[in-house]
């Protein structure tokens, strides 16, 4: 090969790619993603380089020695390059040092380091953030870089397929950023393959609220899914909070939706768009994967849509819904509101027999962005035996012909509209100003109902004289099927009770209508104004399927879940998450609200032992260790793992509930509830995240305790794991009016680094309190002296159930 001839054309090629003007304006977002999903390297773009250096917020990635090949160009960018280490000595290296202990530590349970310091023998990088120009220009610049088509022509052969599958994967994003040109919030992107961890990914997204996430993708039989190593914002975005550009949400919904007698839904959604910035050339929502979107209109003018199936990126950002993009005529103005109608069809109703129904996209069902406060307008167009309940006022109910209409509205911003369909009896309570309908399918679904008669054989009572043995044959008819209206009158009952009881205490609910309806399956859901509930909380204890008939279970399905979906009318709905990390506390304070129903109806006893239950869930193993030692609980989903035990359902509930109840036992009820309604007045209609609540708390708590900021409660509790068991030792020296106390608290079986504030309350005869004094606890053995006139009652270490762990 002459590289003397090829020079002058590399260098042409390279100043062209690094001055090149964007081309994206004339084109179609369709065809932006037919370039992506055909991309190719460009063998001529191939070069032997050496130090070349990749810096992002957090992250450095050093291309020591090897072959670095650029994509033929897409609207006059170059969004795909790889690196290759082909020769031996060739390297290339990642050097990513997360900035807090917890994600060091996340980073640590996979890799084994809490620093990422990987070599690295391939890389595809995806880049809109301009990384394609740094790396031509540094390329261009050095006087070590040299032109290698014969290598190139050998990369192309053999990564033009990860390319395509990989563009395919993200072409959503990246058309956006083709189209919209603003290189300051483009993506960066890496699928890496090192020597050490094998293939895994990192990416800096300026738009996301955690810039660095870095992980592996896992394949399981239930379908892939994402490994979150790593996760965090970056410095920069610490040090400029409120940088990252937000576009706005909608407002004003009227949705009108027709049902078909086969389930089919059509769907015609109209919305207000103001944004808060100038929008150029596209724009984004998300909608449920099961939905299609038809067409859309802004002010009456069409304009075209662009969706695709975004899989790896779905898997890294945990996102369950599809993005689509509009690509603008002219820019959107802040400031001035838009009118947005979209088109959309799918099936999101699925059918459980008996005419009962399933609603598969409870959130998602119609598009959506930033999850904004609105007000709703819902019409349901459905078969004439069935109705549709919705959040809201119910406004009408007409019949023509052979189908029903009806329409539910809100008198006030909610943030998501939830409905679910069937054929329905209703109960209707009304208490203080609030009024609670629940609606019970008339029968239960087949999955409940035992169809098939039972028949046994059994051998004969004694020998016949003839010598045969004649059988006995016999029938056991069916059980009558479950009644789904057993229990619809107590559970109106319970629901407007616990809606009154939670109104007095956390202030005036988001709608004072509450509708509850049935939903196959064991779970629950609160929205605003409206609530899932399992079939299995409408039925008799008796009716419920055999292997749920433990206590607990009971427990839950008739006075726990009922009253935490109320619950979520103020955690969760009225009191948004500030993000992923902060999602524990709505559900923490939901579970912990209707713990405080069950001990107001049953007693402090019930609630220790829904609490105990929560302990025991939380030592169950998992993998062959404590379920809570999986992760803390502000890893939100990322503590998902395959297995008969869902880890953050279990942190986030149960191990959520005791942080509420210890905070609870910190300051005493009357403050406790003082802080709830403080909370629910300060961060109405906005989000809260972990540390608004712990500068909340620390508020209402005793300032004569240790750790008043109460940072060390929740370094403990909330961002470590750990449950110790903790043995109370007590013994008494001297005589009477001079005794000495001797308390030792032992703590074993949590990491040598855990420290807890525990409380010691000693009961002397006749007195009405206790005298209290806190230990910090630590491994080992932690002891302190008190002197007294007499000897003690007792010495209870955190009464009222007041300290997650195990007691000897």
């Amino acid at each position: 090969m002459n590289l003397r001839v090829l020079q002058p054309y590399a260098a042409a090629a390279l100043w062209l790619c690094v001055a090149a003007p964007h081309l994206a304006f004339g084109q179609a977002a369709p065809d932006l993603g037919r370039q992506l999903r055909e991309i190719e390297l460009d063998p001529e773009s191939c070069l032997r380089i050496r130090d070349l250096q990749i810096r992002r917020p957090d992250v450095s990635i050093y291309l020591t020695d090897g072959y670095l090949a650029f994509s033929k160009p897409v609207a006059g960018r170059r969004p795909f390059a790889v690196f290759h280490a082909a020769e031996r000595g060739d390297q290339g290296e990642v050097l990513i040092r997360p900035p807090d202990r917890g994600e060091r530590a996340s980073l640590a349970k996979f890799t084994g380091s809490p620093i990422l310091s990987e070599q690295i023998k391939d890389a595809v990088f995806i880049t809109t953030d301009g990384a394609d120009q740094e790396l031509l220009a540094m390329a261009r610049q050095s006087p070590l870089s040299k032109p290698s088509l014969e290598m190139g022509l050998a990369l192309s052969s053999r990564f033009n397929s990860v390319l395509r599958n990989l563009g395919d994967s993200f072409q959503v994003r990246l058309v956006h950023d083709l189209l919209t040109d603003e290189r300051a919030w483009g993506l960066f992107y890496a699928a890496l393959s090192g020597t050490q961890h094998g293939n895994f990914d990192v990416m800096f997204d300026p738009t996301a609220a955690e810039q660095v996430v870095l992980g592996q993708v896992t394949s399981a039989p239930q379908g892939s899914g994402f490994n979150v190593w790593a996760s965090f914002e970056s410095r920069e975005a610490r040090r400029r909070p409120g940088a990252r550009p937000e576009a706005g949400g909608l407002t004003n919904y009227r949705i009108e939706s027709v049902v078909a007698p086969d389930l089919s839904m059509e769907c015609l959604t109209s919305a207000d768009f103001t944004p808060a910035r100038v929008i150029r050339r596209a724009l984004s929502f998300e909608i449920a994967p099961a939905m299609e979107i038809v067409s859309v209109q802004v002010d009456g003018a069409e304009v075209e849509v662009f969706r695709r199936d975004a899989l790896r990126s779905r898997l890294i950002s945990g996102r369950h819904n599809d993005v689509f993009l509009i690509v603008l005529k002219e820019p959107l103005e802040p400031g001035r509101t838009y009118r947005m109608q979209f088109r959309h069809r799918g099936r999101v109703i699925l059918p459980a027999g008996n005419d009962v129904y399933f609603v598969a996209a409870r959130l998602n069902w119609y598009p959506a962005r930033e999850l904004s406060h609105s007000t709703f307008d819902l019409s349901f167009t459905l078969p004439k035996r069935l109705t549709a309940v919705a959040a809201g006022d119910l406004v009408s109910d007409t019949e023509s012909g052979e189908t029903r209409t009806v329409r539910w509205r809100t008198p006030s911003p909610i943030r998501v509209a939830g409905f679910n369909i069937g054929d329905y009896e209703t109960i209707t309570v009304k208490r203080s100003g609030l009024t609670v309908t629940v609606y019970s399918n008339r029968a239960a679904e087949t999955a409940l109902v035992r169809r098939q008669p039972q028949v046994l054989v059994l051998p004969p009572a004694w020998p016949a004289r003839t010598g045969r043995r004649p059988e006995q044959v016999i029938t056991i008819p069916p059980l009558p099927p479950p009644d789904p209206q057993a229990r619809a009158a107590a559970l109106a009952g319970d629901v407007s009770a616990a809606f009154e009881w939670f109104a007095g205490h956390f202030g005036p609910p988001p709608l004072s209508t509450l509708t509850v309806s049935p939903i196959p399956g064991s779970f629950g859901q609160g929205f605003p104004g409206l609530l899932y509930l399992s079939t299995l909380a409408y039925l008799n204890e008796k009716d419920r399927p055999e292997s749920i008939r433990t206590d607990s279970l009971r427990r839950f399905y008739s006075e726990i879940l009922y009253a935490h979906e109320v619950a979520h009318q103020w955690w969760g709905n009225l009191v948004g998450a500030a993000s992923y990390r902060d999602e524990w506390i709505s559900e923490a304070l939901a579970s912990y609200s209707a713990i405080l129903v069950l001990e107001r109806r049953d007693g402090p006893r019930a609630a220790d032992q829904a609490l105990d239950d929560g302990l025991r869930a939380l030592r169950a193993q998992h993998a062959g260790k404590d379920v809570e030692s999986i992760g803390p609980i502000t890893w939100g989903y990322r503590l998902r793992a395959d297995g008969p035990l869902d880890p953050w359902r279990t942190i986030t509930y149960d191990k959520g509930s005791w942080i509420i109840h210890m905070l609870r036992r910190r300051m005493g009820d009357k403050a406790f509830l003082a802080m709830l309604g403080a909370l629910r007045e300060r961060h109405q209609y906005g989000f809260i995240s972990t540390e608004d609540l712990r500068r909340l708390a620390a508020g209402f708590s005793p300032k004569n305790l240790p750790d008043p900021q109460l940072e060390n409660f929740f370094d403990t509790w909330v961002y470590s794991t750990g449950i110790p068991t903790l043995e109370l030792n007590t013994s008494l020296s001297g005589k009477a009016p001079k005794l000495q106390l001797t308390v030792t608290v032992n703590q074993s079986g949590a990491g040598d680094d855990f420290s807890a504030d525990v409380p010691v309350a000693i009961w002397m005869r006749g007195a009405k309190t206790p005298i209290t004094r806190w230990v910090r606890t630590s491994s080992g053995r932690t002891s302190f002296r008190l002197s007294l006139g007499a000897a003690p009652a007792r010495v209870e270490l955190a009464p009222g159930n007041g300290i997650l762990a195990v007691r000897k």
